[in-house]
């Protein structure tokens, strides 16, 4: 089983009511073993675990995992006798991450990521003895003497 980032209980704490239940139980992990793998996709962080992951990330499962286990067939509209209940987008997508999450979750994954950088033609580096100005990086400048800027650089 991958490593999910959040338990049970951080859900049950989340809902405001206690899963001991089975069937909810096999539920909630089910949702926390989606909204943790949406979390790590998004953020680029598969080795993340609760204890490694970014607090916010760990909140965001949570989050995700809770709406997931409440409406966990994506209903936008529930109807009783004299009640109905229109569902914003958010909760109509099981454990779906909203927008802001994955925004979140890709800033996330930034920190502490190795990037590269791009060089330009970095095979053929410019030797010191070419006098062209822009290959060096600074302005020439006529003092008189045609020395480039700044004074004595040579």
């Amino acid at each position: 089983m991958p490593a999910l980032l959040a338990t049970v209980a951080m859900v049950a704490a989340r809902i405001g009511e206690p899963i001991t239940e089975p069937d909810d139980v096999l539920l909630a992990e089910s949702v926390i073993a989606e909204a943790s793998e949406q979390v790590k996709l998004y953020a680029q962080q598969p080795e993340w675990t609760l204890t490694t992951a970014h607090p916010r990330a760990v909140t965001i499962v949570v989050a995700a995992a809770a709406r997931g286990f409440l409406n966990p067939t994506g209903y936008d509209m529930e109807r009783g006798d004299m009640v109905t209940f229109n569902r914003s987008e958010a909760y109509s997508s099981g454990a779906d991450l909203t927008r802001s999450e994955k925004a979140e979750c890709r800033l996330l994954g930034r920190q502490g990521n190795v990037k590269t950088v791009g060089l330009a033609n970095s095979d053929t580096p410019i030797p010191r003895s070419r006098r062209c100005a822009e290959d060096r990086g600074y302005a020439p400048v006529d003092w008189g003497g045609n020395k480039p800027f700044p004074l004595g650089y040579f």
